[in-house]
């Protein structure tokens, strides 16, 4: 059954895609001339598309309207532009008109000539900022192709150079200067870096009190420091990230006085202190096709300017698959959190909440609770989280295939009482936390269970994850590798599960774990229970495909590789499940909208995880890791 339903799932998305990609004539009438295409002849450099896209005919294309002879005109000037801001200067660009009955085709013949090279020209530095501090923000090598749009990008970073330095006034006139005959294109830089700054006082305004205090210790700079533009982007940076403010300014008090002490002027506007949240929508696994719904609530300075509320209540209705009927299932939090707790960017949290939740084996239901403190470590890349979480959860309705015997071996039998502490230290260099293209990414969470938290287990639990990534070209390198043991008793809320979206994408969620497989209701259905041990890596190369109305559409390849034991000893490197498969991403202003094809390349015996299957369909958001 599962099988079959991410088979329609597959076959639906490419029915879309398919339908999506057509493209449709406009609609023209007998009689009536229309644009049928536009060509392009003798261009190397760029392509027909990039060509195409700037052009105002293309609307035309598109609307099926006939082609204006000025608007011809026009674009011919466009192109011979389009081809000047990629240092060709010398491009000659004629057009002409062909009609066959109605539709008419207007081609570009282009003669690109020879690409400019590029030169720099550095003049008005003061002698404390060295020329190749400058140079080395311009992405343009001295006698390579010359780019305008990269040059223009790059201009603030140019003038950010030099403001850093402590010249706060400094100003940039930079222009090029093109030589058609010499074939190339001078840059010119000319800076007037006026005084060398330093901070002068700050005035903070639009709050007081705790939150003005909260500004203050986020300030990147103090009076009497060099003057840096980077300490101010940083400051507003850090204020954003208090989640207090909807607008945050950090500017000179008086821009346009030369003066040498520079005073700032902080000003902030708050944010809604309330917010609520609404949405549902239905969802899918192997276990149940599911109506979800989600209603929240946030009150944010409440009951201190510090503090916040939240209320997140998360309701659902399930139809479970093996037959058994219907299941509800509830997931509800209260939390509070205080920013600033004991010193600067620090956070503490409690967290009351209550679970009824249907999974392979069993259903589970109870109350459980969290207090925790994070705190950076020196940097913002770095992080610290400790905590003491305790729950009490009850078992109901466990599988058929689940006997009295696997029950006890489990510990659904009876109630869990899990009383803990943890720690997980966090260290983040990646250059975005949704989309990297580079950097790396590292956590270790150590978890100690112990009658002395509350608890009747007594365990240890380590989990490290590292995750690389390095830009080739337009084409990511992404890889990761996770690591699980748990030692002494392993509660059954706490045991490792491997397989899905976001692990081996080449079984359904959860399936690469220890489980029961048999029928149930005339259907043969396999049960993970998940285990003490578990390794789980990837390793895949991420590539754009094109643009799909301004969302990228990009491709992934993939080969993933895991396990998951009854226990950490058990674990062997060469048992490790593998999968190999391929994706596609569209970018979206929510993230990347997810779908992965994986296939199993070994371990599809009626003795090995998910037996029978040798292959996985996933639609999720979000990369992969």
């Amino acid at each position: 059954m599962a099988r079959r339903y991410l088979v329609v799932i597959a076959v639906a998305a490419a029915i879309s895609a398919a339908l999506g990609a057509c493209h449709h004539e406009p609609p023209h009438h007998p009689g009536e001339e229309w644009l049928k295409t536009v060509n392009f002849e003798g261009n190397r450099a760029l392509s027909d598309d990039d060509l195409r896209d700037g052009l105002a005919l293309h609307r035309t294309q598109k609307a099926g309207r006939p082609p204006d002879p000025y608007q011809v005109q026009l674009d011919a000037d466009r192109l011979r532009g389009q081809y000047a801001r990629e240092g060709f200067f010398a491009t000659d660009v004629q057009a002409r008109v062909e009609r066959q009955r109605d539709a008419a085709t207007v081609t570009y013949k282009i003669e690109e000539g020879a690409r400019a090279t590029t030169r720099v020209a550095i003049t008005g530095l003061p002698a404390d900022v060295p020329a190749m501090a400058v140079r080395s923000k311009l992405p343009l090598a001295d006698g390579g192709p010359f780019d305008y749009d990269t040059y223009d990008q790059a201009k603030v970073d140019l003038l950010g150079v030099v403001q850093d330095a402590g010249y706060a006034h400094a100003k940039l006139d930079a222009y090029v200067e093109g030589d058609v005959a010499a074939k190339t294109a001078t840059v010119h830089l000319a800076f007037r870096p006026g005084p060398k700054c330093r901070f002068g006082k700050v005035d903070i305004q639009g709050v007081d009190g705790e939150l003005a205090d909260a500004i203050r210790s986020r300030l990147a700079f103090k009076e009497g420091d060099t003057y840096s533009s980077r300490a101010v982007a940083a400051t507003q940076r850090h204020i954003y990230g208090l989640n207090r403010f909807s607008t945050v300014q950090v500017d000179p008090v008086d821009a346009a006085n030369d003066s040498a002490v520079v005073d700032m002027k902080v000003a902030v506007a708050p944010s809604a202190a309330h917010q609520v949240t609404l949405g549902g929508g239905f969802g899918a696994d192997p276990l149940s096709y599911e109506v979800r719904g989600r209603a929240g609530y946030e009150i944010t300075g409440w009951p201190t300017p510090l503090d916040t509320v939240t209320v997140d209540l998360r309701p659902a209705y399930a139809y479970m698959r093996d037959g058994t009927g219907y299941e509800p299932r509830v997931r509800a939090v209260v939390r509070y959190t205080r920013d600033d707790l004991l010193r600067t960017y620090a956070q503490g949290t409690v967290e009351v909440g209550y679970d009824y939740l249907a999974y392979e084996a069993y259903t589970l239901y109870g109350p459980r609770a969290l207090v925790g403190y994070s705190v950076r470590l020196g940097s913002p890349k770095l992080k610290l989280q400790v905590g003491w979480l305790i729950h009490r959860y009850d078992f109901r309705d466990p599988s058929p295939l689940v006997d009295a015997g696997l029950q006890t071996m489990l510990g659904i039998d009876r109630p869990e009482l899990v009383g803990a502490y943890r720690a997980t230290a966090i260290a983040d260099f990646r250059d975005h936390p949704v989309e990297p293209r580079l950097g790396a990414y590292a956590e270790v969470a150590v978890t100690e269970g112990t009658p002395a938290a509350g608890g009747d287990y007594t365990y240890s639990e380590i989990e490290p994850e590292v995750r690389g990534y390095v830009p080739v070209g337009p084409v990511v390198l992404a890889a990761r590798a996770r690591y699980g043991a748990i030692w002494g008793d392993v509660p059954p809320t706490e045991r490792f599960y491997a397989g899905g979206a976001n692990s081996n994408r080449g079984f359904s969620e959860r399936e690469l774990s220890p489980s029961v497989s048999g029928t149930v209701m005339g259907s043969f259905v396999t049960v993970p229970y998940g285990g003490g041990g578990m390794i789980d890596s990837s390793l895949e190369a991420r590539f754009p495909i094109a643009d799909i109305k301004k969302m990228g559409l990009g491709g992934v390849v993939f080969v993933d590789a895991g396990d998951v034991e009854e226990t950490a000893s058990q674990l062997a490197l060469e048992r490790l499940a593998v999968a190999a498969g391929v994706g596609l991403r569209l970018h979206t202003i929510v993230g990347p909208v997810r779908a992965d094809f994986g296939y199993r390349l070994n371990r599809t015996g009626m003795d090995d995880p998910e037996p029978g299957s040798s292959f996985a369909f996933h639609l999720s958001l979000g990369e992969a890791f």
